[in-house]
Protein backbone atom coordinates (compact mmCIF):
# COMPACT_ATOMS: atom_id res chain seq x y z
CA UNK A 1 0.00 0.00 0.00
CA UNK A 2 1.59 3.50 -0.70
CA UNK A 3 1.82 6.45 1.29
CA UNK A 4 -0.98 7.91 -0.62
CA UNK A 5 -3.52 5.49 -0.18
CA UNK A 6 -1.83 4.92 4.00
CA UNK A 7 -2.80 8.67 4.74
CA UNK A 8 -6.24 8.34 3.28
CA UNK A 9 -7.07 4.94 5.32
CA UNK A 10 -5.47 6.96 8.57
CA UNK A 11 -7.71 10.11 7.60
CA UNK A 12 -10.66 8.21 7.18
CA UNK A 13 -10.24 7.83 11.32
CA UNK A 14 -9.23 11.21 11.69
CA UNK A 15 -5.48 10.61 12.15
CA UNK A 16 -2.39 11.41 10.32
CA UNK A 17 0.22 9.43 9.14
CA UNK A 18 3.71 9.77 8.23
CA UNK A 19 6.09 7.09 6.35
CA UNK A 20 9.56 7.82 6.75
CA UNK A 21 12.47 5.44 5.92
CA UNK A 22 14.97 4.53 8.86
CA UNK A 23 18.63 3.15 8.97
CA UNK A 24 19.17 -0.59 7.35
CA UNK A 25 19.71 -1.95 10.40
CA UNK A 26 16.30 -1.61 12.24
CA UNK A 27 13.20 -3.05 9.90
CA UNK A 28 10.00 -1.85 11.48
CA UNK A 29 9.33 0.79 13.94
CA UNK A 30 5.92 2.52 14.41
CA UNK A 31 4.98 5.18 16.72
CA UNK A 32 3.12 8.15 17.87
CA UNK A 33 4.70 11.50 17.29
CA UNK A 34 3.89 14.65 17.76
CA UNK A 35 4.90 17.87 15.77
CA UNK A 36 2.67 21.49 15.90
CA UNK A 37 -0.24 19.99 14.40
CA UNK A 38 -1.04 17.81 16.79
CA UNK A 39 -0.14 14.03 17.39
CA UNK A 40 0.34 11.37 14.33
CA UNK A 41 1.48 7.75 13.13
CA UNK A 42 4.79 7.57 12.12
CA UNK A 43 5.73 4.24 10.42
CA UNK A 44 9.24 3.70 10.07
CA UNK A 45 10.96 1.22 7.82
CA UNK A 46 14.32 -0.08 7.22
CA UNK A 47 15.15 1.52 3.47
CA UNK A 48 15.60 -2.23 2.20
CA UNK A 49 12.77 -3.99 0.14
CA UNK A 50 10.26 -6.56 1.30
CA UNK A 51 8.57 -4.86 3.76
CA UNK A 52 4.69 -3.40 3.26
CA UNK A 53 1.96 -1.81 5.20
CA UNK A 54 -1.70 -2.23 4.59
CA UNK A 55 -4.69 -1.36 6.49
CA UNK A 56 -7.09 -4.72 6.57
CA UNK A 57 -9.88 -2.75 8.82
CA UNK A 58 -11.21 0.61 9.82
CA UNK A 59 -13.63 2.02 12.07
CA UNK A 60 -14.44 5.28 11.82
CA UNK A 61 -16.73 5.58 14.91
CA UNK A 62 -14.91 3.94 16.75
CA UNK A 63 -11.68 5.65 15.65
CA UNK A 64 -9.74 2.50 14.87
CA UNK A 65 -7.95 0.56 12.34
CA UNK A 66 -5.92 -2.22 12.13
CA UNK A 67 -2.01 -2.49 10.39
CA UNK A 68 -0.18 -5.74 8.70
CA UNK A 69 3.04 -4.81 8.62
CA UNK A 70 4.82 -7.62 5.95
CA UNK A 71 8.29 -8.27 6.32
CA UNK A 72 9.76 -10.71 3.97
CA UNK A 73 7.76 -13.81 4.83
CA UNK A 74 6.79 -12.70 8.38
CA UNK A 75 3.26 -10.84 9.06
CA UNK A 76 2.60 -8.52 12.28
CA UNK A 77 -1.04 -6.73 13.31
CA UNK A 78 -1.36 -3.63 14.85
CA UNK A 79 -4.10 -2.25 16.62
CA UNK A 80 -3.89 1.82 15.73
CA UNK A 81 -6.44 3.92 17.07
CA UNK A 82 -7.66 7.03 19.64
CA UNK A 83 -8.48 6.21 23.24
CA UNK A 84 -9.95 9.78 25.21
CA UNK A 85 -7.29 11.41 24.80
CA UNK A 86 -4.33 10.35 22.87
CA UNK A 87 -3.40 8.56 19.60
CA UNK A 88 -2.13 4.71 20.44
CA UNK A 89 -0.41 1.68 18.80
CA UNK A 90 -0.60 -1.63 20.37
CA UNK A 91 0.45 -5.12 18.61
CA UNK A 92 -1.72 -8.18 18.43
CA UNK A 93 -0.18 -11.09 19.74
CA UNK A 94 1.48 -13.94 17.48
CA UNK A 95 -0.69 -16.18 19.44
CA UNK A 96 -4.38 -14.38 18.43
CA UNK A 97 -5.25 -16.36 15.73
CA UNK A 98 -8.46 -15.13 13.54
CA UNK A 99 -7.51 -11.34 13.98
CA UNK A 100 -8.75 -9.95 10.83
CA UNK A 101 -10.69 -6.77 11.89
CA UNK A 102 -10.74 -3.94 14.86
CA UNK A 103 -13.69 -5.75 16.75
CA UNK A 104 -11.11 -9.25 16.72
CA UNK A 105 -7.93 -6.96 17.49
CA UNK A 106 -9.47 -5.78 20.92
CA UNK A 107 -10.70 -8.86 21.64
CA UNK A 108 -7.15 -10.41 21.51
CA UNK A 109 -5.25 -7.53 23.83
CA UNK A 110 -8.18 -8.19 26.64
CA UNK A 111 -6.75 -10.75 28.80
CA UNK A 112 -8.57 -14.03 29.54
CA UNK A 113 -10.33 -12.76 32.89
CA UNK A 114 -11.63 -9.50 31.28
CA UNK A 115 -12.77 -11.58 28.08
CA UNK A 116 -14.70 -14.11 30.47
CA UNK A 117 -16.37 -11.08 32.67
CA UNK A 118 -17.31 -9.11 29.25
CA UNK A 119 -19.09 -12.11 27.71
CA UNK A 120 -21.95 -11.46 30.05
CA UNK A 121 -22.66 -8.06 29.01
CA UNK A 122 -24.65 -6.87 25.84
CA UNK A 123 -22.68 -7.11 23.08
CA UNK A 124 -22.52 -3.49 22.14
CA UNK A 125 -21.25 -2.61 25.91
CA UNK A 126 -18.16 -5.22 25.70
CA UNK A 127 -15.72 -2.78 24.95
CA UNK A 128 -16.94 0.37 26.87
CA UNK A 129 -14.82 1.64 29.47
CA UNK A 130 -17.10 1.89 32.02
CA UNK A 131 -20.03 -1.21 31.84
CA UNK A 132 -21.33 -4.58 34.45
CA UNK A 133 -18.13 -6.24 33.96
Amino acid sequence: MGAEVLERRFGAIGARVKVVRGPRDRAVRIDVGSDRLGEFFELRRAGRRGISFDVLDADRDDRCLLLLVREDSEKSKFLCGFDERHWFVAAIPETASGVSGVVSAKDALQPDAVREAVARVRPKDRFQRRNVA
